[in-house]
């Protein structure tokens, strides 16, 4: 049996220690899709976890996440159902820029993994 709250506050958990990659490894599914506010989608973990190692690398320091609120829409127990988190992170990119979003991440379980990932946030925050 697969409780999808406990799998979203894991993945917070790790988001909250600066362990992006290892969330992705631990509960994404190889075939996971990534879509961001602007509509561009990433497919396949190992593209995700590619595309978020290269964002990784022009991080300067990051000082962490707050998360505002987390829930279940629809759990069956077998893995199967969608959970959400509003949170802010801060970070400081390499280039002197910030990268500093309040969003909402949608999240469609099947099997207990990550199936859809999908962001809401104002990229006039970026």
């Amino acid at each position: 049996m697969t409780n999808l709250m406990d799998n979203q506050l894991a993945i917070l958990e790790q988001l909250k220690q600066g362990e992006f990659v290892q969330g992705m490894e631990d509960f994404y599914a190889d075939d996971a899709v990534n879509e961001e506010a602007n509509g561009t989608r990433t497919v396949g973990k190992d593209n995700i976890i590619a595309n978020e190692r290269d964002v990784l690398a022009n991080v300067a320091q990051y000082h962490g996440c707050t998360v505002h609120s987390v829930g279940v829409g629809e759990d069956d127990g077998r893995g199967n159902g969608v959970t959400f988190a509003e949170y802010e992170l801060r970070v400081d990119m390499k280039d002197g820029s910030t990268f500093n979003p309040t969003q909402v991440q949608v999240t469609r379980w099947v099997d207990g993994k990550a199936a859809h990932i999908r962001f809401y946030y104002d990229p006039a925050q970026l």
